[in-house]
């Protein structure tokens, strides 16, 4: 499935993952130390959306249909290079269209400007885990948005 997403801007579209964007999302991923490095092979078993400015992809999603009436955010990585263009916004709206139910997630606490986006985008902070990232020693915000 493909979304254009035009009220966010004309020249971003997001589309479901094949195997094929591996090395996109890999390249994402790498250029986006905050977020989540999960070895590319690992997304396999996960619904993945990316996000294309014209040619280029510049930003990508992986989540989880964790229940019927509850979904998780994984993972979520734009190139600095498309930061600050909807391209976050751009993958949040296509999974609001994807994942049923209320979606939650984790965000290291020291990620402000991350959960400036999610609140931004109606994410409330429900929870904290304790030593979640980096061998115990970041705090993870729980935070869940309701449809």
């Amino acid at each position: 499935m493909e979304w254009y997403l035009h009220h966010a801007r004309p020249d971003i579209t997001v589309r479901t993952a094949t195997p094929g964007d591996y090395p996109a999302i890999a390249r994402i991923q790498q250029t986006s130390p905050e977020a989540a490095q999960w070895p590319v092979g690992d997304y396999s078993g996960f619904p993945i959306l990316l996000a294309w400015i014209g040619p280029t992809a510049a930003g990508f999603c992986a989540w989880r249909q964790s229940a019927p009436d509850e979904a998780e955010l994984l993972n979520l990585a734009v190139d600095p290079v498309y930061r600050r263009r909807g391209v976050a916004t751009a993958l949040l709206e296509a999974l609001s269209v994807e994942a049923r139910g209320d979606l939650f997630l984790e965000v290291a606490e020291p990620n402000s400007p991350a959960i400036a986006l999610y609140k931004h985008h109606g994410w409330v902070e429900t929870g904290l885990r304790k030593g979640y990232y980096e061998h115990g020693t970041i705090n993870a915000i729980v935070m869940q948005k309701r449809p």
